[in-house]
């Protein structure tokens, strides 16, 4: 499966929303810093991962016949795709907008559940997504056609993502929704900075006394949770909360700010780690750096809260030249046995203002 899905997506700069049902499953999610990416058969729509590859299956079925180029591998190459497409893939759908009346009503049970915001480059910083983008409303089923396979692997994987997991019948496109595209279907965790904000619904429950009496005796994806719980269960976190409201005379929304009553609680995972500077390299090539920015960013780099192990900081050559200025890389573990580098670059303005931060 893995050899299928390389495609290194770049989020884009932007925050996007989900709307939630506001139950105990919601907040666990919430608590462990982590999203659910279902199977497309288990979305709301039953013609999800829907295409047409006949074209190509025909095209592919000439040219065996009219050439004596054997099309027997190119057509292995791709059912062996489509079905590990259609096999594997998991779907996390998001909004543009948190003031959509009709994503309130239907993905959060009638206004009484909440709506999170995203940094959606954050949200795919720790795990790598096959494909990220716009969903593409049309009337007619996707078609497969053979110029995709005159693209290198990465941009035919990317494309027929597009076409198969990223297109919808016109009659959604009122939820004009964006997608994250993983190579599993199934949990997802993700840097719980990701989080921006919460907001609640025009009709959700406030405390415990607003909540209905038989709410305790309810599964996890039925039984409600209110706004006090979600603020006490994610103290810490830097995170901004609103109260969803009708403009007066008006059919729009609007949202008001909800001060935390946590907001002067420790912080959330403030830890500072061991880090071995051996493998900090204080060259500065061509360069003229002082060499406490290495040591600055070691400093910021071991108070990252998925830091483990440190691979190297040194000069980016490359990010060098391409911004014309230092930058220096550092590259680091987030666990014991996942070896995929974390990847972050810092200017030497970016170094200053953080490390002044710090306050160290």
């Amino acid at each position: 499966m893995q050899e299928y899905f390389t495609y290194k997506f770049k989020l884009n700069d932007m925050n996007v929303y989900k709307y939630r049902y506001g139950s105990k499953r919601d907040l666990e999610s919430l608590k462990q810093d982590y999203f659910y990416a279902p199977h497309p058969s288990k979305l709301n729509d039953p013609c999800e991962n829907s295409f047409d590859a006949a074209s190509v299956e025909k095209t592919l079925a000439q040219l065996s016949i009219t050439s004596s180029i054997s099309t027997k591998a190119l057509s292995e190459h791709l059912s062996a795709l489509l079905v590990q497409i259609q096999k594997n893939v998991g779907i996390y759908s998001l909004s543009k907008t948190v003031l959509d009346e009709l994503l309130w009503s239907h993905y959060a049970d009638s206004h009484t559940g909440f709506c999170i915001e995203y940094d959606f480059e954050k949200l795919g910083e720790l795990t790598k997504c096959a494909g990220a983008f716009n969903v593409i409303y049309q009337d007619s089923v996707p078609e497969i056609a053979i110029d995709i396979f005159f693209k290198n692997d990465e941009q035919q994987v990317h494309e027929l993502l597009k076409l198969t997991s990223g297109t919808k019948s016109k009659k959604w496109a009122y939820e004009d929704e964006i997608r994250i595209i993983m190579d599993h279907f199934g949990r997802v965790d993700y840097d719980f900075r990701a989080v921006k904000a919460i907001y609640f619904g025009l009709n959700m429950p406030k405390t415990q006394q607003d909540l209905p009496q038989n709410n305790q005796d309810l599964p996890d994806y039925f039984s409600k949770v209110t706004q006090a719980q979600v603020m006490e269960l994610l103290r810490g976190r830097n995170i901004k909360y609103y109260q969803m409201a009708l403009k007066s005379n008006s059919y729009e929304f609007e949202y008001i700010e909800v001060i935390d009553p946590h907001k002067d609680v420790d912080k959330y995972m403030n830890t500072v780690k061991y880090i071995d500077k051996s493998c900090i390299d204080y060259c500065g090539y061509s360069w003229m750096i002082d060499p406490s920015y290495f040591d600055k960013v070691a400093e910021i780099i071991r108070r990252e809260l998925y830091f483990y192990k440190l691979n190297s900081i040194h000069i980016s050559k490359e990010k060098s030249i391409e911004r014309s200025e230092p930058v220096i890389f550092s590259g680091f573990f987030k666990a014991e046995n996942d070896w995929i580098q974390v990847k972050r670059y810092f200017s030497l303005d970016d170094i200053d203002k953080i490390y002044n931060d710090l306050s160290i």
